[in-house]
């Protein structure tokens, strides 16, 4: 019975540090996320309402296509609170550059190359639940649908008629 429970425990131990590492993320960290992208962050405007890079208003940047993003949930946070370096993409971090803490460099580092601060300000958790719904829900899942985006944005909306 000893070594059964050792295995247990090692079996749990084993199964707990993978998913830590894979960043399995909390329903509630995703509905967060979601929440953000949908009424905070106007993260549509550059991105589409299905990330796909296609903006709503054409006047608005381009951003980057989410669905074909290759990077992690950290360096998504990263981009999220510190904005993109020479690039219209915005720090939603208030306190960007004023430390080390965007790219280990400060605003007098980075001179005219600091990204434009966002009218929106948001949270480390905020960042965090955003880039755990881009993964989830974009990352790696191919052009928009509108079976898709009317799992996102509800049955009735008029963006998703867009959509096949």
């Amino acid at each position: 019975m000893h070594i059964r429970l050792r295995r247990l425990v090692a079996t749990v131990i084993a199964v707990a540090g993978t998913s830590l590492a894979a960043g399995i993320t909390s329903a509630q960290d995703l509905n967060f996320g979601k929440s953000t992208w949908l009424t905070q962050a106007n993260c549509a405007e550059c991105h589409g309402w299905m990330g796909d890079g296609v903006q709503e208003d054409p006047r608005a940047p381009r951003g980057a296509n989410l669905r074909e993003t290759t990077l992690t949930a950290e360096q998504l946070s990263e981009v999220i609170l510190c904005g993109r370096p020479g690039t219209d993409m915005p720090a939603f971090d208030p306190r960007a550059y004023t430390d080390a803490r965007c790219y280990g460099m400060t605003r007098a580092q980075i001179g005219d190359l600091a990204p434009p601060l966002a009218q929106q300000q948001l949270t480390k958790r905020h960042a965090d639940g955003l880039a755990a719904f881009i993964l989830s829900e974009f990352k790696d899942k191919g052009p928009p649908t509108r079976a898709l985006c009317q799992a996102l944005l509800g049955a009735t909306a008029d963006r998703c008629k867009a959509h096949r």
